[in-house]
């Protein structure tokens, strides 16, 4: 039986203004560190077109791993030392995102940018399919013993995203405990043009939500769980199309106030027409955006719900 996360009416496009950057500077470091796990221990199980992993890309990785471990209460675990910084932040003893260092693309000012990945079956046809629906690969495939296959890619839109076949398998589909990834959002000016690239490529099953009136909106499916929503970009906007994640957390307001004391600015307060007040979208020192949802659980859902 299916089950339904949550029906995200986002508004807040205008929230996000700043043209986002290309991945073009991704590309530019030719070796990684090793690589630890996504999931440890690991789990065998593969649930192709769930989000599994995110990326931060910071132009000052001290700054960003401050405003992390004070916001979230993630830890943090160094990969790789300077001068180009590799970590992985913790949760709970479980792995949540990794921070590497990137330098902005116009040599000066701070620059950040999250990029979420998506379960695939195969990196390489992949990559060659997405080539062949006019994306592009910011950072071609990449091979680790413990990490898997992975690639930083774009859709049609030049929209960055990142998509991977891991060693350890994919976290399952269960109830999400707060500090961690609980929902995407893909914000896009061609609503037509996004459906056909995420369903023909990765085999989602569009929705339209017609529980957001006055909102064009639809929910991408895979495997009977609702894996990410697609909303459309105000034609006012100068925002660029970009994948947005969101963080559950216990208390919204608590963790504004927290993010504005470590250096981050609200982008997008709560608003009881969006999310019945529970949503929020800061950005991080570097510009970095990350949303917030609190969300709970009802007691007769203890089967788990999709991330």
């Amino acid at each position: 039986m299916r089950v339904r996360l949550f029906r995200c009416v986002f508004i807040a496009q205008f929230a996000l203004g700043i043209a986002v950057m290309a991945g073009a500077t991704l590309a530019e470091q030719n070796t990684l560190p090793a690589l630890p796990p996504i999931t440890a221990p690991a789990t065998g199980q593969y649930l192709p077109g769930k989000f599994v992993w995110a990326d931060l890309f910071s132009s000052d990785t001290q700054a960003s791993r401050r405003f992390y471990e004070q916001v979230f209460g993630w830890k943090w675990h160094e990969i790789k030392g300077p001068p180009q910084p590799y970590g992985v932040f913790y949760l709970d003893g479980e792995p949540v995102a990794g921070l590497a260092y990137r330098k902005a693309p116009d040599g000066g000012g701070a620059y950040g940018r999250w990029i979420h990945y998506l379960s695939v079956k195969d990196v390489a046809a992949a990559e060659l399919a997405i080539s062949e629906h006019v994306g592009r690969t910011s950072l071609s495939r990449r091979s680790y013993a413990d990490r898997g296959d992975f690639a930083v890619v774009t859709d049609s839109q030049d929209t960055p995203f990142g998509i991977i076949h891991a060693s350890s398998g994919d976290p399952g589909d269960y109830r999400v405990a707060r500090g961690k990834w609980i929902w995407r959002e893909l914000l896009t000016r061609d609503l037509g043009s996004a459906i056909r690239f995420y369903t023909e490529l990765f085999g989602y099953a569009a929705e339209k939500d017609y529980e957001s009136p006055g909102v064009v909106e639809y929910m991408l499916e895979s495997e009977g769980y609702l894996r990410a929503g697609i909303g459309l970009l105000s034609p006012d906007t100068d925002t660029a199309p970009v994948w947005l994640g969101f963080v559950r957390v216990d208390d919204v307001n608590a963790t504004l106030q927290r993010a504005l004391a470590y250096g981050g600015k609200v982008l997008f307060e709560p608003r009881p027409e969006v999310a019945n007040g529970k949503l929020a979208i800061v950005a991080d020192p570097t510009g970095a955006r990350v949303g917030l949802l609190h969300r709970d659980y009802a007691d007769a859902d203890r089967k788990g719900v999709p991330q």
